[in-house]
């Protein structure tokens, strides 16, 4: 035994455990989270503690994708502590074993893996075998012929359950043995088959297709089977890799000389570029790469390299964007003395320049509308609405979030989805139901929040766009670019190929807000009005505090009690803090926990690998569920926990019910990054601002929190961290060829 002296020192060390699986307490099948109680074999000993551990029963928690009862494995982890349970053993590598005594064998057969096989046949089969019995029946095809009450179809079956479970053990072993956790092992059987070994021995970088693992794990397995740093196989993996991370970072493309001394970077290898150059033409043969001569014309030295799709949705998307100006309507819907009955009507007298772009919008078949805050956009897009339908036509309403989408219904007061809903996307085959073959059915679409488009998603919506439709496209091009690749609202302004409709004259009323006057000097590289005491009637407050730590004091104190002390504010529904990073004292994390733990509510709570949740709990959604018909963006409250840990959580418009592995679509939303509160518009705004978060302090960032508010913002943190947001208005340039596309006249 572990005395209790020690017992500390062994909780920092991984060690390792071997048992026989007596009891699967809980198992998710979609996260792979497992309770167990583990039976230790003789020489792996608990700590000392038998109230805890009685006979050396231990509780064993971590991710296996199919627990047995009766299964011997072996485990790799550390002692811990739940908060609610108590001690148990954490494990993060599993490795299924053979039993080897017969007790652990009749367990073992008698479990779900053998179907048919229940205790008394288990029983009678180890009886008639002995300790080799799965070894006997995998090799001696009629070993268990004569066995009682054993038909000859369940015997061929466990014979064929028996060498497929050999097979797994083995491929797992293997699997393990190169370095991959449970989840991922599982993970990379699903994707890759029964062959599983034989492929990752032929090519370790095959496990890049696996979800979940990615290059750096895989480089890691063909350093253990013993691939050379130059090893042709290598280096086209290090060249694919380095384009999946430009796309993560907003590229299309590459240059191809910059992409040959990314990929030598990412090796570090001093390989000239001969053996890269081939083994890009390698990739290029077998189309998982495209390179792009033609694009740059102007006698430019670049030759861009695309990952297939973001190539094939960059010409798509300027393809079709042509054959929409080309062919699309030109009679306009309204004209002046229409839009004057409206405003009339209305009572709303519009300005020169907002009267131009409603016109402009209304006559050209593809059109842009953008400008900032307190410029009337919103005003707009209502009045296109409404002269649109006056005139007969069928609108369509769509913007790229859920959470946009309800700001565009609520502006114009009609329906309003999301484009991966407008265009019926099929969460079973990934596909759309519009496209090419089926256009959508409409005489105008308008898309708000464009600049959250990225170029795939784009490229989706302006195939299913008809001929005869027209399309008004809605952004401020100063907000935070698209997650995912691409800069096509950005390009679509440089192109000049599309009608812009640019407002900038700030509404009157809209020119009292701070907020709004605020934005705009951001914008112009101004630090915003944050000196001597704010009027009573102000919408724009800045606390200074210069510490990480003091900071987030500071923002506890003024989110959870200033604000009602004020403005008889309820912070837990009208205020939104948003961060700009997940890490750090002032990081979107430690605000969530601290900010739960201040909202007090308890209850019913579940746990769910390293999440909590539990009533009152603020959450957001983090992908489209089209059944449960809630999205990437919705935020809502957990309502209710059961006992058998379903979750309900309640949305403005829906009940929505969580259990297992769904759960993982959650994330606490007491806080959120900036990123994540893009298309969303809430009451209150509260922003840390601090000096560790210099890498994401950016003037567009700065100005897409600031622009989040609809009644107030609150600046809590470092001035220079403000003036450096401020100040930093370099913004990271997309490799893109959308631009270029565009005003090409030959066909892309």
């Amino acid at each position: 035994m572990v005395n209790q002296t020690n017992k500390n020192d062994r909780e920092q060390e991984d060690i390792a455990l071997q048992g026989q699986v007596d009891l699967v307490t809980y198992h998710d099948e979609e996260s792979f989270y497992t309770v167990l109680k583990l039976v230790l074999e003789p020489g792996y000993d608990a700590p000392e503690d038998p109230d805890l551990f009685p006979s050396g029963r231990v509780t064993v928690v971590g991710r296996w994708a199919n627990p047995m009862e009766g299964a011997r494995v072996r485990i790799l982890g550390k002692w811990g502590r739940h908060p609610s349970h108590g001690n148990q053993f954490e494990f993060v590598a599993l490795q299924p074993m053979v039993p080897v005594d017969a007790p652990g064998l009749q367990r073992y057969l008698a479990s779900k893996a053998f179907p048919g096989v229940g205790k008394a046949l288990a029983e009678r089969i180890v009886g008639h075998l002995g300790t080799d019995t799965l070894q006997r029946i995998a090799e001696e095809e009629n070993c268990l012929v004569g066995i009682k009450g054993l038909k000859s179809g369940v015997a061929a079956t466990l014979r064929e359950a028996v060498i497929a479970q050999t097979a797994l053990h083995e491929t797992l072993a293997f699997l393990h043995g190169v370095g991959l956790g449970p989840v991922q092992a599982q993970a990379a059987l699903t994707r890759l088959g029964p062959g599983c070994e034989i492929r990752v021995r032929e090519d370790p970088y095959i496990l890049m297709g696996v979800p979940g693992l990615g290059f750096v794990l895989a480089d890691r397995v063909a350093k253990k089977l013993g691939l050379e740093d130059d090893d042709p196989r290598r280096l086209r993996a290090a060249l694919v890799h380095a384009l999946e991370r430009a796309a993560d970072d907003g590229h299309t493309f590459l240059a191809q000389a910059e992409l040959l001394e990314t990929a030598r970077s990412l090796l570090r290898v001093s390989t000239p570029n001969g053996p890269f150059e081939d083994a890009l033409a390698d990739l290029r043969r077998e189309q998982l790469v495209t390179v792009d001569d033609g694009v740059f014309s102007d006698g430019e030295s670049v030759v861009p390299v695309y990952l297939p799709h973001l190539h094939t949705s960059e010409v798509g998307v300027a393809r079709n964007i042509r054959r929409l100006l080309a062919e699309g309507p030109h009679t306009a819907l309204a004209n002046t003395e229409a839009l004057g009955a409206a405003e009339s009507e209305g009572k709303l007298e519009l300005h020169a320049g907002q009267r131009e772009a409603v016109l402009t919008l209304l006559s050209q078949p593809v059109a842009l509308l953008t400008g900032g805050p307190g410029v009337g956009k919103t005003t707009i897009i209502r009045f296109v609405a409404n002269l649109a339908e006056a005139s007969g036509a069928k609108i369509l309403l769509a913007s790229p979030t859920g959470r946009a989408a309800k700001r565009l219904s609520e502006t114009t007061g009609r329906p309003a989805s999301t484009i991966h809903r407008l265009l019926g996307f099929d969460s079973t085959e990934g596909g759309f139901e519009h496209g090419v073959d089926k256009r959508l059915k409409a005489d105008l679409v308008i898309v708000d929040e464009i600049s959250m488009l990225d170029i795939v998603l784009a490229h989706h919506l302006f195939k299913a766009i008809d001929s005869k439709t027209r399309l008004v496209l809605v952004g401020d091009p100063n907000q935070l670019p698209s997650v995912g690749p691409g800069n096509v609202l950005g390009d679509l302004l440089d192109s000049g190929s599309v009608p812009t409709a640019r407002l900038t004259h700030i509404y009157r009323q809209a020119a009292k807000s701070q907020i709004v006057q605020n934005a705009h000097r951001i914008l112009g590289g101004e630090m915003p009005a944050t000196d001597g005491t704010p009027a009573e009637d102000s919408d724009f407050f800045f606390f200074p505090s210069e510490e990480p730590g003091a900071t987030a004091d500071l923002l506890m104190d003024v989110v959870t009690r200033r604000l009602e002390d004020r403005f008889d504010i309820d912070w837990t529904r009208d205020v939104q803090v948003i961060a700009p990073m997940y890490r750090g004292e002032c990081g979107v994390d430690a605000l969530n926990d601290r900010l739960r733990e201040a909202q007090g509510v308890g209850g019913r709570e579940v746990v769910r690998g390293e999440q909590r949740w539990r009533t009152g709990d603020r959450v957001i959604h983090t992908r489209n569920d089209y059944e449960k018909e809630v999205f990437n963006g919705d935020m809502g409250v957990i309502h209710t926990v059961t006992e058998d840990g379903i979750v309900t959580v309640r949305y403005p418009e829906q009940d929505v019910v969580y259990s297992g592995g769904e759960l993982s679509q959650l994330r606490p939303a007491f806080a959120i990054t900036v990123h994540r509160s893009q298309g969303g518009e809430f009451p209150v705004v509260v922003l840390p601002l601090v000096r560790q978060h210099a890498m994401m302090l950016q003037r567009n960032l700065l100005y897409t929190a600031v622009t989040r508010a609809r009644r107030m913002v609150v600046l809590v943190g470092s001035r220079r961290a403000l003036a450096m947001a401020v100040e930093n208005a370099r913004q990271v340039d997309r490799s893109s060829a959308l631009s270029e596309r565009l005003a090409a006249d030959s066909n892309a």
